[in-house]
């Protein structure tokens, strides 16, 4: 694995790294010392690493200012450290990412609220594409995310499917305040599995019909033709 760490900081055309494996021992050392030297890579996928092998790659990234694209699924083995890493990575502003992906990170939507609302603030105007899909997000979450997406004015596409709305009608109305009142619109807005009820949609209507070209609401079997009614 040394001589792939060498390769990573040495080359100039790699430009999409998937770490699902990250070696312990010098091995990892290498690698994500080649992670911190490359200035080609744009898109990094993080999957299901240890906190070690997650917290090292964080740190590493705050030499990466050319990232354009970060995906990190499945970290369940993260703990609040590893989270802190990310948090200070975005805070930073060193990483102006035009899309960030959180898919599967239960941690995020509970005790890691402030990962996203301070991380978000740090990306701001360049953030094109934000995924937040299944990351136990509820309407607590989702009032953090509308309050640091005061700063997101580039934002084309919203998703934050598969995760429980369905008790989060302040959540969902402080987001259709943030769509009616933010200068753009949204390409697309997912709430696709999202247990939304009519009451919900009723509180979203208004900033997702007039501010986004496409709603994403497959799979809300709680929402009645009345609920639709709202969106007309």
């Amino acid at each position: 694995f040394g001589w792939l760490g060498y390769f990573i900081g040495k080359s100039q055309c790699l430009q999409i790294l998937d770490i699902n494996y990250l070696p312990g021992g010098e091995e990892g050392h290498a690698i994500v010392e080649g992670i911190a030297r490359s200035k080609s890579i744009r898109y990094i996928k993080i999957n299901n690493l240890s906190n070690e092998a997650f917290t090292s790659i964080m740190r590493a990234l705050h030499s990466a200012s050319q990232l354009e694209e970060l995906d990190i699924s499945n970290s369940s083995n993260v703990d609040p450290d590893g989270w802190s890493e990310l948090r200070t990575l975005l805070e930073s502003g060193l990483c102006k990412l035009k899309r960030l992906h959180l898919y599967g990170n239960n941690y995020i939507g509970n005790e890691g609220l402030d990962v996203l609302s301070n991380g978000l603030r740090g990306i701001g105007s360049s953030l094109k594409v934000l995924r937040l899909q299944n990351n136990s997000i509820g309407n607590e979450g989702l009032l953090a995310v509308v309050e640091a997406l005061q700063n997101c004015t580039g934002l084309e596409t919203l998703d934050l499917s598969s995760n429980d709305f369905s008790s989060a009608a302040a959540g969902l109305g402080s987001l259709s305040d943030w769509l009616q009142n933010s200068p753009m619109n949204l390409k697309y807005l997912g709430f696709e599995a999202c247990s939304i009820s009519d009451e919900g949609l009723h509180a979203l209507a208004e900033g997702a019909a007039n501010h986004c070209e496409e709603l994403g609401l497959d799979g809300n079997e709680s929402i009645t033709s009345t609920g639709l009614s709202y969106l007309s």
